[in-house]
């Protein structure tokens, strides 16, 4: 009865490139921000979340590939439509069961882009103040804090849809399973920075170049292996 009103405004069939794309840019904000407020605290502040991004944006995006691969897509209705269904009618097939190692990547990657705790050195109040937001007040300050908050609830409606099936789900319509998908990243999220300790700013750059890559480029590998393999 009536008309079915799908959680798709428009199905792009390169929709994670241009997410990943779009994503990106936002970097820029944040270094001419540093720059502008001309403070030296701030610059610094900007210069190191432009590193950290540009770091750890690397291993964000091979984290997916193996997704990528599973759903033969770049679509992200497709890649959630590749997650239909279940295994022995119980387990549902979700890409978190079968990309585990993807999934940890992608979650522990997407909080460093978000200069979320562990990874929010370009905000160390002991270092630098405030980060690149330190000369900023009033409306300019409540953007750059809408914004981060934007960035996370962007990462948590990512992952949903890629390692979480999406809308899908039993019982409850499609958008109640989304957004209590995305709220649990959220609380996540949030549990992270209360919870683990700030990185010093080498450790950061090493855990992102010497751990995070090898492993992601690893699970690229693996998965094609699998794949080719039958």
């Amino acid at each position: 009865f009536g008309r079915t009103v799908d959680l798709v405004i428009t199905d792009i069939n390169v929709g994670i490139l241009y997410v990943f794309a779009v994503t990106s840019m936002g970097v820029y904000g944040i270094v001419l921000g540093g720059w502008a407020s001309n403070s030296k605290y701030s610059l610094l502040g900007g210069l190191r979340s432009a590193a950290q991004m540009v770091s750890y944006e690397m291993s964000l995006g091979l984290s997916v590939v193996g997704v990528l691969m599973l759903s033969q897509s770049l679509s992200l209705v497709d890649i959630v439509n590749a997650q239909a269904g279940t295994w022995r009618g119980v387990i549902p097939r979700w890409n978190l069961f079968v990309q585990p190692l993807g999934f940890a990547l992608f979650l522990v990657s997407a909080n460093a882009e978000l200069n979320r705790a562990p990874f929010d050195l370009p905000e160390a109040e002991t270092e630098l103040v405030a980060g690149f937001h330190t000369e900023y007040s009033s409306m300019n300050f409540a953007l750059f804090f809408m914004a981060e908050y934007a960035n996370m609830i962007t990462a948590a409606a990512v992952a949903t849809t890629l390692f979480l099936g999406g809308w899908r789900g039993p019982f409850l319509p499609p958008v109640v399973w989304f957004l209590l998908k995305v709220f649990a990243f959220l609380f996540l999220f949030i549990w992270l920075r209360a919870t683990l300790p700030r990185f010093r700013y080498d450790q950061l750059m090493a855990f992102g170049w010497k751990v995070l890559l090898p492993l992601a480029l690893a699970n690229v590998v693996v998965t094609a292996a699998l794949l080719l393999g039958g």
